[in-house]
């Protein structure tokens, strides 16, 4: 691997780690403002109210932001640990999606949270997965 075949992934997933860790912190701080703009009525998911989720979700993002930045800061990047960040962040724009078609009470402000998240997950995605292609066609 050279360092022009993982410049692009490199950057994108820097940019992950910035944006995970900064919306994780946001999340986590104003979980209950969030979950009251986003939906009508209370919501629970699996039993815990909807802002204990959204505080948990924030926690989980600064960590998975961690670990972008430490995949990044690797001399030799660990391939496999950015195949599995990939991965993730397809899998939150297909969640993201399910969410919109399932039955909650979700307000104008809800729905564009989601929509604006998932589109931007989907752009890092595209580029993560640009970048582990050209990491596979350089070898």
């Amino acid at each position: 691997m050279t360092a022009s075949s993982d410049r692009l992934l490199r950057r994108t997933l820097w940019a992950n780690a910035i944006l995970s860790v900064g919306s994780g912190a946001l999340l986590a701080a104003l979980a209950t403002p969030f979950a009251k703009m986003a939906t009508h009525a209370p919501v629970e998911v699996l039993g815990m109210d909807l802002a204990l989720v959204l505080e948990l979700l924030g926690l989980g993002f600064v960590a998975f932001g961690a670990v972008c930045g430490w995949v990044a800061s690797r001399p030799d990047m660990p391939v496999g640990w950015a195949r599995a960040i990939f991965l993730l962040d397809a899998s939150w724009v297909v969640i993201s999606a399910v969410m919109l078609m399932l039955p909650a009470s979700w307000t104008g402000a809800g729905i564009a949270g989601i929509v604006v998240v998932a589109l931007i997950v989907a752009d890092l995605a595209i580029l993560e997965y640009l970048g582990l292609r050209r990491i596979s066609a350089a070898n």
